[in-house]
Parts: structure tokens; sequence; C-alpha cells
């Protein structure tokens, strides 16, 4: 009796044991595996990859990137939405016809890498790829960092689930972002348009913008048409809410004069301080230079990675938290571009040169980006992430910026900040001692970047 009641213990135990087990190896339900209860890998992993196509892609910046964050995060998101319960569809509030239907019971860090990949071939795929010096790079070697992501990512998932379940995860995931890709498409002005970057000539009257560099186009500026590119959340309201800059005046008592001469003070006192921190402050935040860094709109993102890697988000929150910032940094280009053209603002260094000094240059960056001054996009940015990051990990949030650490061909030294307001801030304010904006611009950046964020947070994401 001892005996057989042992037996039938081990038994019993046995056949758990082997249950259990067969979950884990051969699970075809998911129904565990709702996106709060998993970590959020997939989506740093893919982040990487962006950043490096980004950092080389000619004519990707400041417009085509933004955009591609945004299809990016909203087709991971629509695609999700099985496994997060309290969210809904953007579908009918975009405008997107052919929406496949929610699905669940799917391997979700699966459905976001399947999304990922298709979606970033797609954006990267006309790209030309230059180092630092201009020279063309291989644009297969940097497709294949897409494929091979993908094959890793699918490979290492299968200690997690069933060959079925990844490949029935993996077409949900081709599918949402097919019909998303056939939705940036439908966007005429957007899409591709690193293919066309200086599309329109841009006549200036009076004291309006002027071509400052060699790489700009003779009369016309990057991306003057991207004011007409497909919304978000941002309204034609929106677009002109922006109050109009002060005018061109070469009296010593106008406003304009005395924002130029600011910025020639505060360029000229980093320029006596070789190496010191507003020199820093300026290469840290720049990231303008193709083959150098990632651009301006990245640089949100890596903040973004950063803090949801050590806040340790789970999978759903990260999901909603890229496809808000995408949006929001898509439409902070819009609003951005669009005013910078309606405003025609001249650059600092047209001003300076002719009503203070004939001799004055941009130190380090060596050149004025190519398009009007008002708003500035480093400023715009910088505030429509924090926007929304802000709602996230609330506004008194400390932040140490390890983006750049690795760097040794210029500074790249962390810096801190007591709040992500407090990045903002410097991030806009890192154009002046450069020579590249107005105080006005920085100013005119907030309140667009700000207002941005908060459309984005007002769609209707939660059910």
């Amino acid at each position: 009796m001892k005996i057989s009641t042992r037996l039938l213990f081990m038994a019993i135990v046995f056949l758990l044991g082997s249950t259990m087990s067969c979950n884990k190896s051969e699970n075809t339900s998911g129904t565990d595996d709702l996106m709060q209860s998993l970590d959020n890998s997939v989506y740093h992993e893919w982040v990487q990859v962006f950043l490096e196509l980004d950092r080389y892609a000619a004519f990707f910046r400041p417009g085509p990137a933004p955009r591609a964050l945004a299809y990016l995060g909203l087709s991971a998101y629509e695609a999700s939405l099985g496994g997060m319960p309290d969210y809904q569809s953007l579908q009918y509030k975009l405008g997107i016809s052919d929406m496949p239907a929610i699905k669940k019971n799917l391997y979700w860090p699966e459905v976001i890498n399947a999304s990922y990949a298709y979606l970033m071939t797609k954006f990267f795929e006309d790209v030309t790829f230059k180092d630092k010096n201009g020279n063309v790079l291989s644009k297969q070697d940097f497709l294949n960092l897409i494929v091979n992501k993908e094959r890793e990512l699918k490979a290492k998932y299968r200690n997690d689930a069933s060959e079925e379940l990844l490949n029935n995860s993996e077409a949900h995931g081709r599918e949402v972002a097919t019909a998303i890709w056939r939705f940036s498409i439908s966007d005429p002005v957007g899409h591709n348009a690193h293919l066309n970057p200086f599309p329109v000539p841009v006549n200036a009257q009076g004291c309006e913008w002027i071509p400052t560099d060699p790489i700009t186009v003779a009369d016309r500026g990057l991306f003057s048409q991207w004011g007409k590119v497909r919304r978000f959340a941002v309204t034609q309201g929106d677009l002109d809410a922006l109050i109009s800059p002060y005018t061109c005046n070469s009296d010593t008592n106008s406003v304009i004069y005395a924002q130029a001469y600011e910025t020639y003070v505060v360029t000229n006192l980093a320029r006596k301080e070789p190496k010191g921190d507003m020199e820093h402050m300026a290469e840290f935040w720049s990231d303008d230079r193709v083959g150098w860094t990632f651009s301006p709109p990245a640089r949100l993102e890596v903040i973004a990675d950063q803090i949801a890697k050590e806040e340790d988000f789970n999978l759903e929150k990260t999901c909603l938290l890229y496809a808000q910032i995408g949006m929001a940094l898509s439409d902070a280009a819009v609003i951005c571009w669009y005013n910078k053209y309606k405003y025609n603002v001249e650059r600092p260094i047209t001003y300076i040169q002719r009503e203070i000094d004939p001799k004055f240059t941009i130190p380090w960056l060596g050149f004025t980006p190519p398009f009007p001054a008002y708003p500035s996009g480093h400023s715009t940015f910088a505030f429509a992430g924090v926007g929304i990051l802000e709602a996230f990990v609330g506004g008194s949030y400390p932040f140490t910026d390890y983006c750049h650490q690795q760097r040794t061909d210029f500074n790249g030294h962390p810096r801190a900040y007591n709040s992500l307001r407090d990045l903002a801030n410097e991030n806009a304010f890192s154009r002046l001692p450069l020579g590249v904006h107005y105080r006005m611009d920085y100013d005119g950046g907030n309140f667009c970047g700000i207002l941005t964020a908060r459309r984005v947070l007002q769609l209707p994401w939660k059910r």
C-alpha cells in the first residue's frame, strides 16, 4: 500500500512537470501573455537598429526620421491591441480604411518584431547612406541589419513560444504593418520626400531667409513642403497658433537687434572658452551631421529608450510610449516646418553679418542648417518629446543623458538634469552658442512642442 501510494505520487509529479514543460515550449494559446506581463526588450533592440540607419541616412533628417518613427510606433500599437484590453484602435480617428481585425492569443514580442522589421525595410529601402565625409555606403549592409535583427529575435523567442504561435504572431504583425504602410504612402507629400529634399524655390523678400551654406540648392530650402505632411493630432488651427516673430529692423533699439546681439555675445563667449561647458553643451545636443550621430528628433527616442529601460516599463506601457512619442515628433516636424516657411525668418548669421559684425562665423558646427530660423527644430522636437515623457514619469523626473558617452571624436560625457523640462530647455538653448538661432526660435519651439504633445495625448487611446 505504501509503495503504491508512493508510485502514484511520483507519477502525478512527473505528469505535472511534463505538462508545465510542454506549456512553456509548445504554448499555442498565449492567453497568459498579455502585454503587461512581458518585458520591453524588443523595443530596445529595434530602437538601436533605427538609430544606426538614421545616423547615416542622407536627407532623412529632420522630417522623414520622425515620420518613420510615428508609423513604426503606430503599427506596433495597432498590431498589439489584442494584448492591451484597456486600449483601442485609432483606425477611425486617423482614417485608416483597411486595418486588419484585432487578434488575441499571440506572442506579442514577435508581433512587434515582425511589424518593425517590415516597416523599417520599407522606410529605408530607397535611402542613400553616407559616412561623415559624404562617401556613399553599401545600402544592403544597412538593410541586412533589419533582416538579421528580425531573425535573431524570432530565434530567441523560440524558447518561449511554439513555432505555430510565432508564425501566427509574425503573420499578424506583418499584416498590420502592410496596412500601415499603405496608409503611409497615401500621404503624397511625406512619402519618399527624402528623394526630393529641395522641392520648391523660396523667394526671399527684404530680410527673409536666404541660403547660407553650400549644401543648400541655390534658392531652395530643405523640406519647404513639410508643413503639408499628414498630421496625427495637430489641427490646422494649431499650425497657425504660433504668433508672428519680430520683424526685421536694423534699429539698435529693436527687439530683433537685441535677439541677434544676444546670439552674437553668447557665441563669442563660447568661442573664448574652448573645451568648456558651453562648447560641450553645443556639441552634445547638435546631432546635425549625417554620419556623425543620429538625428535631433531621434535623440528624443534615445531618451525614451533609456527611461523605458531604467524604469523597467512593461511591454504595454512601452508600446504606448513609442506610439505617442513617434506621433508627437512627427507632428512636431510638421508644425515647425509649416511656420519656418510661413514666416521665413533669416538666420542669425545673415543678420549679424549685415548689422553687427561682417566677420562673424559659426563655430564648431561650421554651417547653418538650410532652412529658416523660426521656430527652432531642436526646441520643437525637445519639448514635444519631453511633453510625452512627462506623462509617463512626471514633471520632476531627474535624468542623466548617456547617449554619447562612448564617443571619442567629441566630448560625449553624460549631462545630468533635475527634470526633463530642464533637459528640453538646455537642448533648445544649445543652438545659441552654435550661432544658428535666436532666443525667439527657442521660445517658438517650446510653444509648438508642448502644444503638439498635448494634442497627441488627447487622442482617444483608452477605451
